[in-house]
């Protein structure tokens, strides 16, 4: 969601509105902050984020008296969350019983993705990526995929509060060739994971968006290095259509990307 002033007086548009923000900027923001994004007066802003509190849609961090997205929120948005994931998992069925190789999808969590969906293809694959399992962002694929259309102060964030730790040889650790791996996920549209996470496992991962723009989540097929490289010509173009499709069924319009 880029930063758009609010026309309407609607409150509920305008609470909208602030919730929209503040996900999206997955930190802890303040009234003037808000108020100067989205063109509301201080006082409006302030009442506004008071009802959203006294419900438990958000809450004000003490020591700051800053808000941040609450329980109830987060309570709505796992309800979605099944919606959205009853949608995809027909396409990302359909592509792993065609390509045979085991698909997943995940989704990003306080600096870490965490694995929402697993179907398995009728071809062989040992990982412990399991439902529930999170991972870092920098030696995965999804992760990968996920961040490349995050803003730069949010990766730099997420990178100095989780590090960058190595679980194989060929795991990035250097900041600067990761931010450099990023710009390149966005330039062709999807990211790999060459045994950076497990050895002997690759894959090959795709970024889902919102009908805001926004990156919501990313599909991947995984699989035996040497198998997933032979067959990434394969892939590579139905994985990106399984994400297409998804984004589209969640009202996401590809020319969005040109306008964030």
């Amino acid at each position: 969601m880029s930063q758009v002033k609010v026309d309407s007086n609607s409150s509920v548009e305008r609470v909208l509105a602030i919730l929209e923000f503040m996900a999206e900027k997955r930190r802890e923001t303040g009234v003037g902050e808000i108020s100067t994004a989205l063109g509301l007066p201080k006082s409006t802003t302030h009442r506004l984020l008071e009802t959203l509190k006294a419900r438990g849609f958000v809450e004000q961090v003490q020591m700051t008296e800053k808000y941040e997205i609450g329980v109830k929120a987060i309570e709505v948005g796992m309800s979605g969350l099944k919606n959205w994931i009853d949608i995809a998992s027909d396409y990302v069925r359909q592509v792993s019983k065609e390509l045979g190789e085991t698909c997943f999808i995940a989704v990003y969590d306080n600096g870490e993705i965490v694995y929402v969906y697993k179907v398995e293809g009728w071809q062989s694959v040992i990982t412990n990526a399991q439902l529930g399992t999170r991972k870092p962002i920098h030696s995965t694929g999804l992760g990968k995929a996920i961040v490349s259309h995050f803003e730069l102060a949010e990766v730099d964030k997420i990178l100095s509060v989780k590090g960058m730790p190595r679980y194989t040889e060929n795991t990035i650790t250097d900041r600067q060739q990761f931010l450099q791996e990023l710009s390149n996920i966005r330039e062709r549209g999807y990211a790999l994971d060459q045994e950076e996470a497990e050895s002997g496992l690759s894959c090959i991962a795709v970024p889902i968006f919102t009908y805001t723009g926004q990156v919501i989540a990313a599909t991947s097929i995984a699989g035996p290095t040497q198998r997933i490289n032979e067959r990434r010509e394969t892939i590579i173009p139905r994985l990106k259509d399984t994400a297409e499709n998804i984004s589209k069924r969640l009202g996401y319009v590809p020319s969005m990307r040109s306008n964030q």
